[in-house]
């Protein structure tokens, strides 16, 4: 299996910056059809940031009758992809949708349709990319167009972040650098070498984000450990909106009693800074596990929504701190 691809063979795509907005419109749509039979489940905000086209107008109401019938949804519709009705509904509003989002039967998502269909990704197979491009080529578009989501869009990133490095994670003393929002916390998760070879081989594989809700691409292949340099999208859920945040390990460390990973943001992640996971056994054997991060505000967009994304980094913190627990493994 490749590094960029799932289980099932499939590998993330999206769509090549500046093409013709028929070509993503076609993307879009060609990868839901072609993933069908390996959807599950389908949520599609009924919002957009533009006006919806006029022929598609009818199911914009249909789509809000259905939202009305169920008290408890926002605007985010759930839909089975199954049911024609339904897929034909997704099918239509997904290029115009500020946030649409498929299931996959094994739980994972494989579809995505963000920012009114500017912001896309799809987790397919080999079948389902030659259906991709043969739609895009049919459109009168380059079916080249369909690029590699990890090769195309990580490898063209810059750092957003001036203090690389300052988490210090090979270090016991830590002395952040003013001007940044820091953050040190240091739990005991238990005690023996059993552990301690547990705990550090998670925090070099990315165990602690995984374990704490983020899907990670490319995926690491079993018992290999992240490598300084390497670049990744974190794909966290807020809700029913998945925020894929661009990152690159900056360091790792890993000895006797100490490893460690630290990772930076890059251009396009919703905040700045810099976040490392520690884990450190004592002399008398005890494991225990340090968080350290350095956080400003994102840049662009995400500018605006940093209270929010303060909130959701408390909540995803306490859960950073249980998962290498005994019992949460």
């Amino acid at each position: 299996m490749g590094r960029t691809a799932e289980k099932d063979g499939a590998r993330w795509l999206g769509v090549n910056d500046g093409v013709a907005r028929a070509t993503v419109e076609v993307a879009i749509r060609s990868a839901l059809t072609a993933q069908r039979d390996r959807l599950a489940l389908l949520q599609v905000d009924i919002a957009s940031d533009d006006d919806w086209p006029a022929d598609l107008r009818a199911t914009v109401r249909l789509a809000e009758r259905r939202l009305l019938a169920n008290p408890r949804s926002d605007i985010s519709l759930t839909l089975d992809p199954r049911v024609d009705q339904d897929f034909e509904i997704a099918l239509a509003l997904a290029p115009f949708s500020i946030c649409c989002t498929g299931i996959g039967t094994d739980g994972k998502f494989i579809w995505d349709a963000n920012d009114t269909g500017t912001s896309a990704a799809f987790a397919l197979t080999a079948a389902e990319e030659l259906a991709v491009r043969t739609a895009i080529a049919g459109a009168g578009g380059d079916p080249d167009d369909l690029v590699g989501l990890v090769e195309h869009h990580l490898s063209r990133r810059t750092r957003n972040y001036s203090v690389v490095g300052a988490t210090a994670p090979a270090t016991k003393q830590w002395h952040p650098p003013a001007g940044w929002r820091a953050y040190e916390h240091t739990v005991q998760i238990g005690s023996g070498d059993e552990l301690w070879d547990a705990a550090s081989a998670a925090v070099l594989s990315w165990g602690i984000k995984t374990r704490s809700g983020f899907a990670v691409d490319p995926p690491l292949e079993p018992g290999q450990s992240a490598r300084p340099g390497e670049r990744y999208w974190l794909i966290a859920r807020i809700g029913v909106i998945r925020v894929r945040e661009p990152v690159e390990i900056i360091t790792t460390v890993s000895t006797d009693n100490r490893a460690a990973l630290a990772y930076g943001t890059l251009e396009g992640h919703p905040v700045s800074g810099e976040e490392a996971f520690i884990v450190h056994q004592d002399d008398d054997g005890t494991v225990s596990l340090t968080l350290r991060s350095l956080t400003r505000a994102g840049r662009g967009v995400w500018r605006g929504a940093f209270p929010v994304i303060l909130v959701a980094q408390r909540i995803y913190r306490r859960r950073y701190l249980r998962v290498l627990l005994p019992g949460e493994q």
